[in-house]
């Protein structure tokens, strides 16, 4: 078996840094969890935008059960490095990474070895504690603190197991990272520490350059969209309230706009609630929606955001965000968005954007009914130009961010060394 070697094209990413910084990107396996692979891959992005004078070398550190590919959606190349297991790890544990990695085609070694061979100075995201010995600082990420929240989602299990790995990330991390100023109001609540610990890090959509020279209307007639529709892209877990923007849809329906219908895309499962899937389906089945609620499933990335530039709107009613991935890609695309009035979505302060009470279908139906006649299937030029404009400049904004607080973390490492 031929053991895969690093891509030979090169970009900036591959150089030593100007700034003589070095980030280890930690990628996780698997696909669970898209939202944190669109996070990081926006985060490759924008430092991609940065000027040569500000650039810092990125390198890819991933399980071998991870994709090289994860974030080359980026629109950036980067060297990967694989690890199969960690130093402390017990034998066993070893074993079975080195098969894995072995299986995969990826000379086995330890997450130490590979960020020494990536030369890197901090490692980030980090989501479970890599302890206090680990050869080089690395900042913790905490997304959110929905379990906190809305435990009534959560077995008891994973509500302990969240608040040990959080309480570990923030005792043992170099530095933590949330992404809003809601999440900072929520550490300081349950997982405090001291302010210089800490940094707010909201991120930013990068939209790939590519991705706007497609046509739109094409990806929509593949899956035999109706001209005129409605978006909601995001997993199928309960607290994104999936049934108040049903809901909304039957109520609309029934008031006579005969045309409304509602594109939803993303994964159909819910582990902490495994009915919800088919609940929404039932509901949907007793109502008659079928034809007015187009279910397609997980597509990839460059499809869904093919399908939200032909939307005529979006809609994000979720309970819940520790910053919305999907307001960033709406913004980014100058979309007209429907958004629940949770805090931080107000925080994210969506240009173009009617806010609805959180969980009122009613109030939903009636922003969307007053302005579906004047809404139209995009992409809009004139929007989509403005709006790339802007997000160019959030991105400089977000890449400068990362640049302090990677700084204040090598700082940190000195001081504690």
């Amino acid at each position: 078996m031929a053991l895969n070697a690093p891509p030979k094209t090169l970009n900036h990413f591959w150089k030593r840094s100007n700034t003589g910084l070095s980030v280890a990107v930690l990628t996780q396996g698997g696909t669970e969890w898209i939202a944190g692979r669109i996070y990081i891959a926006n985060l490759i992005g924008a430092l991609n935008l940065l000027p040569e004078e500000e650039r810092i070398t990125v390198s890819q550190i991933a399980p071998p059960t991870s994709s090289h590919a994860d974030l080359n959606e980026s629109g950036a190349v980067l060297r990967a490095h694989w690890f199969a297991f960690r130093a402390a790890d017990p034998v066993v544990d070893k074993l079975r990474g080195a098969k894995a990695g072995l299986r995969h085609g990826k000379w086995p070694q330890s997450l130490e070895t590979a960020v020494k061979q990536a030369r890197a100075t901090v490692a980030f995201p980090v989501l479970d504690s890599l302890g206090r010995e680990f050869p080089i600082p690395w900042i913790g990420w905490i997304p959110d603190f929905q379990h906190k929240r809305l435990p009534h989602f959560f077995p008891e299990e994973e509500i302990s197991r969240r608040d040990r790995r959080f309480q570990e990330i923030v005792d043992h991390a170099w530095h933590v990272v949330v992404s809003s100023e809601d999440a900072r109001r929520d550490l300081s609540q349950w997982f405090p520490t001291e302010p210089s610990r800490h940094s707010v890090f909201p991120f930013v959509s990068v939209i790939n350059d590519k991705w706007r020279e497609e046509d739109p209307a094409k990806v929509a007639a593949q899956f035999d969209l109706p001209e005129k529709f409605l978006i909601f892209p995001c997993q199928y877990w309960a607290h994104k309230n999936h049934d108040t923007v049903f809901e909304a849809i039957r109520i609309l329906r029934d008031r006579g706009l005969s045309d409304i219908c509602l594109v939803s895309t993303g994964r159909t499962n819910d582990y902490r609630n495994p009915d919800h899937f088919t609940k929404l389906q039932e509901f949907l089945r007793l109502h008659g929606l079928e034809a007015r609620v187009r279910i397609l499933g997980l597509l990839p990335r460059n499809e869904e955001v093919q399908l939200l530039r032909r939307a005529a709107a979006v809609i994000q009613p979720s309970q819940f965000e520790g910053w919305s991935a999907l307001i960033e890609d709406a913004r980014g695309l100058g979309k007209r968005m429907y958004v629940s009035d949770i805090p931080v979505h107000r925080e994210q302060q969506p240009p173009n954007a009617a806010f609805f009470r959180l969980g009122d279908a009613e109030q939903l139906a009636e922003l969307v009914a007053k302005d579906w006649p004047d809404l139209a299937p995009g992409p809009d030029p004139k929007s989509e130009h403005e709006a790339r404009a802007q997000q160019h400049e959030r991105a400089l904004t977000f890449a400068r961010t990362f640049l302090r607080i990677l700084e204040r973390t090598v700082a940190a490492g000195k001081a504690g060394a």
